[in-house]
């Protein structure tokens, strides 16, 4: 029944897929770290100079140069600059300072009829398979539907999207569609900044996220995606060019997101060996008032596998009458702390303490 059932079905089976070995496939970069092949949105607020930056990404991969300090795979570029003129283009490749490649393409309009961008994609790849980078500048540009419509806004972006990255995979080539964010950011996640619905960010394959503080020259570029590590790239704007002033890991942005007491407390315990007792208890320890007894407990809570446990800290709790007793444990320690085995007799020690 079970072989019937998966040769007339699209299903496959785990057992089999965990005990043979499996060629694996990783997506190809077109950027190292930026731009895979598939699906990317690069979206940000008006006037934050995202035309500018996919000038210079069109430019860096038709010529094989270093992108925002990252490699890339020389290729075929098009560039759809579909609110650009002629004009504007040339003046901004003479200000670039670079001749662009032989094989760095452009485009000011569609050419299909009925705004019909899926012809003109795929003309664009038949014509010449090299082309691995395609930027469409912007995404509204080439929208058929109304997003003001009463319409499902979700469905109807899903739809439009999906259609784009079918051709990306099956060509095996990037396509940058450039968005752009909400006036009102989400401090977090960047991610609920680009304009529209879910569907947006849900389709691609990686979301760079620009932001540019108005009328002066720091930025930053977020990405994340689902074959690369988030980063984040704080940037300086030098016309005609962003430039890269440094790069923070996944692990830097994560350590920036924790809140300080958290900190104080890891540093606490790492000094004491461990720590038995309540919240209001540590924090009197630490020397903090300022803060309350659950927030400390939530925060050690949220960020325990990120920080404590890579120091080798760790902890569980009871409930004991109207208090909650915690046992810490540092990994390695000698202080006469009780060790996480003996946590029990920690706790009955504590309840003793209250009678």
């Amino acid at each position: 029944m079970t072989e019937k059932m998966i040769n007339n079905t699209n299903l496959k089976s785990a057992e089999e897929l965990y005990y043979n070995p499996l060629v694996r496939s990783d997506t190809e970069m077109i950027v190292d770290g930026l731009i895979p092949s598939g699906l990317t949105v690069i979206a940000g607020a008006s006037k934050s100079c995202k035309s500018w930056l996919m000038l210079d990404l069109a430019m860096s991969v038709s010529l094989g140069t270093p992108f925002l300090g990252h490699d890339v795979r020389q290729c075929h570029a098009a560039y759809f600059a579909l609110e650009d003129t002629d004009v504007r283009i040339k003046h901004r490749l003479l200000d670039m300072g670079t001749a662009p490649a032989s094989d760095f393409y452009y485009a000011i309009s569609l050419k299909a009829p009925g705004n019909d961008f899926i012809k003109d994609l795929e003309a664009c790849l038949d014509a010449d398979p090299e082309i691995r980078l395609v930027i469409v500048d912007t995404l509204q540009k080439i929208r058929t539907s109304d997003p003001a419509s009463n319409a499902n806004q979700y469905g109807i972006e899903y739809e439009e999207l999906a259609k784009i990255k079918d051709i990306a995979d099956k060509h095996g080539a990037a396509i940058v569609l450039v968005h752009h964010t909400r006036k009102k950011r989400d401090k977090t996640d960047g991610n609920n900044d680009v304009l529209g619905s879910s569907a947006v960010t849900g389709a691609a394959d990686m979301i760079l996220i620009l932001r540019k503080n108005r009328g002066g020259t720091a930025g930053t570029l977020s990405v994340s995606g689902r074959d690369a590590p988030d980063i984040e790239l704080v940037m300086q704007w030098q016309h005609p060019q962003w430039q890269v002033l440094e790069e923070r890991s996944e692990e830097e942005i994560a350590r920036e997101n924790v809140p300080e007491v958290v900190y104080k407390a890891v540093d606490f315990l790492l000094a004491e060996g461990g720590f038995t007792g309540t919240m209001s208890e540590l924090l009197a320890e630490i020397g903090i008032s300022d803060v309350k007894p659950h927030a400390l407990s939530r925060a050690l809570s949220k960020f325990h596998d990120e920080v404590l446990l890579p120091l080798g800290i760790t902890y569980s709790s009871r409930r004991v009458s109207s208090e909650r007793n915690y046992v810490f444990t540092v990994e390695g320690a000698e202080t006469g702390q009780p060790e996480q085995d003996d946590a029990h007799d920690a706790y009955d020690a504590y309840d003793a303490s209250l009678l």
